[in-house]
């Protein structure tokens, strides 16, 4: 959520609104059918751009899926992030860390990011 202060009239106190922002993200079809599903509720991003400024509470929409991000943490590189994070909710299937992370190299994780990587913990909502 993000907050933003204005005043309402001259002479007024200020107020804060808050509101959310939606994002469109793509991700692979079969990552879709496994969020949908509860499988994969981990979703790596690159650190830059629109991707970094995703925020706690923020709806993400896939091509027909819609999760909120109920939380992020930021890492130095893929090896890092899957070291902490359960790599079976990043890439569903994979039998092993080194195996998911061959996968995300292969949806355009070349080498990491100078900003680092994203792991947006999500939860299906339709």
């Amino acid at each position: 959520m993000r907050t933003q202060a204005g005043s309402v009239s001259p002479g007024s106190r200020e107020v804060s609104m808050t509101f959310k922002i939606s994002f469109h993200f793509v991700i692979k079809p079969e990552w879709e059918h496994a969020i949908r599903e509860g499988r994969k509720t981990i979703d790596v991003r690159v650190n830059a751009e629109k991707y970094a400024e995703v925020k706690k509470g923020d709806n993400i929409y896939y091509s027909s899926t819609e999760v909120r991000v109920r939380s992020i943490r930021a890492y130095p590189g893929l090896e890092d992030l899957l070291h902490h994070e359960d790599y079976r909710k990043v890439v569903p299937g994979a039998k092993t860390a080194d195996e998911a992370l061959h996968a995300l190299r292969g949806v355009g994780f070349r080498g990491d990011s100078p900003h680092g990587v994203l792991a947006l913990e999500i939860e299906f909502i339709k």
